[in-house]
C-alpha cells in the first residue's frame, strides 16, 4: 500500500495535516477521527454510542452517518469501512502511535542506555488538550502516566551509568509531564545533585513543595525531604521534614 501523506496529531490540539498543510475540519468530524485513532477499530454502533451517548441509538447512528458524509467531502483517504467496522487507514501517521512505541521500547526494551532514543516531539503535551469527553480524559491520564514512567526510566538508566547530563532532559520532561509526581521530582533532584548543581536542586524542591501545597494542600513526603537534606545539609534551614 502506498505511503499516505496524511499526518494526525493528537498531542496538544487536534491537527490533521497533508503535505505540511493543516486541513480544517468540523469539530464533529475531528471527534470521529480522534476516536478511531485512540480506541482503534469500532463498529458503527460502538462509535455512535461513544460519540453521542446522551441520545437514542437511532439518533446517534444518524449523527454518525452525517459525520461520515462530511468527512468524505473532505477526504476519502482517512477512514475505511470493513462491513460494519470503522477504522483509520493503516497508512495514516498518528503521533500517539509513535509515542506509544517509544514508551514500550523505553520501559520494556531493557537494552543498554546507549540505545535510548529521544522521545517523539510534543511528548510533554496533553492528549487532545481541552477536550472534555470521558473517553479522552481517561486515555489522556493513561498516556500521561506511562509517558512520565518512560521518561523516569530513561533518566534512571542514564543516571545509573554516571551520565547525569544526558539524564537531565528526561528528568525535566518527566516533571513537566507530572509536576506533582514524587518519583519524578526525586529523580530530578538526584540528577541535579550528580551534576553538582545544588542551587537547581533546592529550587526544584521548593517549586515542587509549592505545587503540592497549591494543588493538593499537602507538604512533600518525609522521604523526599530526607533526600534533599542528605544531599544538601546547607539547605536544612529551608527544608523541613513533616
Amino acid at each position: 500500500m502506498a505511503k499516505s501523506d496524511l499526518e494526525l496529531r493528537l498531542l496538544g490540539p487536534f491537527r490533521l495535516r497533508r503535505g505540511g498543510s493543516t486541513l480544517a475540519l468540523p469539530y464533529g468530524v475531528a471527534r470521529l477521527i480522534a476516536s478511531l485513532a485512540i480506541m482503534g477499530p469500532m463498529s458503527r454502533s460502538q462509535t455512535a454510542g461513544l460519540l453521542w451517548p446522551d441520545g437514542t441509538e437511532q439518533q446517534a447512528l444518524a449523527n454518525l452517518r452525517t459525520t461520515l458524509s462530511r468527512l468524505a467531502r473532505r477526504t476519502r483517504e482517512l477512514v475505511e469501512t470493513d462491513g460494519d467496522i470503522l477504522n483509520l487507514f493503516e497508512t495514516t501517521r498518528v503521533d500517539v502511535d509513535a509515542l506509544t512505541r517509544w514508551i514500550n521500547d523505553t520501559i520494556y526494551g531493557g537494552g543498554p542506555a546507549g540505545e535510548l532514543t529521544g522521545p517523539p516531539a510534543d511528548v510533554e503535551r496533553p492528549l487532545l488538550a481541552g477536550w472534555p469527553d470521558d473517553w479522552v480524559v481517561d486515555r489522556r491520564d493513561w498516556l500521561r502516566t506511562l509517558t512520565a514512567q518512560a521518561l523516569q526510566s530513561a533518566a534512571a538508566r542514564l543516571l545509573a551509568l554516571g551520565r547525569p547530563a544526558e539524564a537531565l532532559p528526561y528528568g525535566l520532561a518527566a516533571v513537566q509531564t507530572e509536576p506533582w509526581s514524587e518519583s519524578a521530582n526525586r529523580i530530578l533532584l538526584e540528577i541535579h545533585a550528580r551534576r553538582g548543581d545544588p542551587s537547581s536542586a533546592l529550587r526544584q524542591y521548593e517549586k515542587f513543595s509549592g505545587i503540592l501545597l497549591r494543588e493538593l494542600g499537602v507538604p512533600p513526603a518525609p522521604d523526599i525531604v530526607a533526600v534533599i537534606q542528605q544531599l544538601y545539609p546547607f539547605g536544612t534551614g529551608r527544608v523541613k521534614a513533616v
